[in-house]
């Protein structure tokens, strides 16, 4: 186990030594929470009032059948689309670090170009995709603890199990359904250690982002003990940087390496800046 661990750290090492040579990188995750942020605040009003309208309008506690199901169908499309904008930007993002990998140059703009080449099949993943989750929450909502912990894993298998989709809608051009499909074939054909190997990734980050969320949240601790209004504004400033910076980087460790076990798993030994001999530990050969 301590091996594996030692394994996915020094894959995480070298993700981290294609970031710092591409750090244009981050402006996929970056273009994507901008993008969730104003498609949050497009749904919020109608969500809210939506939500508003299903509590009681009556002494004796009717509400409007209607009512729920607009809301419904609004969380739904909600879902729907803010899958749709995540899968994108990882999309173009993923499509940009395979060339890296490939030692070819690629840029932000033919990352955003490809992923909207495909997307058509980004949307139908991203139904299927949301119509899973909002299934998974809806049963976790009626079930007692037992039924939970067996939701929660059935989730960490779909997880597992899609997680190349993306790099093969890129790199395959198929449709969804295909991708899945492949994604699971290529799971099954290279049983392997990929939570561990994302494990490593979020351990290496941890590792870097504690003590400078720390820092951060110390900082404005000690602002709020001045009283001083630009003192605690920049104080918080700092803190939600941090937390920002820390989240696209860790985003993007995490694209870099799913990219780098798909090139390995459909046959390329070489990555540019990752170790083979690493890729190739990553999968336990049937």
């Amino acid at each position: 186990m301590f091996d594996k661990i030692a394994r996915s750290w020094s894959l995480a090492g070298q993700c981290w030594d294609v970031l710092k040579e591409d750090p244009a990188l981050l402006v996929f995750p970056l273009l994507s929470s901008a993008a969730l942020l104003v498609l949050l605040g497009s749904f919020a009003m109608p969500v809210f009032a939506l939500y508003h309208s299903l509590q009681p309008v009556s002494m004796a506690g009717n509400t409007t059948h209607t009512n729920r199901l607009l809301f419904y169908i609004t969380m739904y499309g909600f879902y729907v689309v803010s899958y749709t904008v995540m899968m994108f930007f990882n999309s173009a993002l993923i499509s940009v670090a395979l060339k890296r990998l490939d030692g070819e140059s690629a840029s932000v703009g033919d990352g955003l170009r490809m992923a909207f080449a495909n997307l058509p099949a980004i949307v139908g993943y991203a139904i299927i995709a949301a119509t899973v989750g909002a299934i998974l929450r809806a049963i976790e909502e009626r079930v007692g603890f037992v039924g939970r912990i067996v939701i929660a894993i059935i989730g960490a298998g779909w997880t597992l199990a899609t997680a190349m989709v993306l790099p093969v809608l890129i790199e395959e051009s198929v449709g969804p359904v295909e991708a899945i499909s492949r994604s699971f074939e290529l799971l099954r054909r290279n049983w392997g250690e990929n939570l561990i190997g994302n494990g490593g990734i979020n351990l290496g980050v941890a590792v870097v982002a504690i003590p400078v969320v720390g820092l951060a949240a110390l900082l404005v601790c000690t602002a709020e003990s001045t009283h001083a209004f630009g003192t605690i504004a920049l104080a918080m400033i700092f803190f939600v940087l941090a937390m920002v910076i820390v989240g696209l980087v860790s985003t993007t460790l995490h694209a870099i390496y799913t990219a780098a076990l798909y090139r390995y798993a459909t046959g390329s030994k070489e990555n540019a800046g990752i170790d083979g001999d690493l890729l190739a530990s990553a999968f336990w050969q049937k």
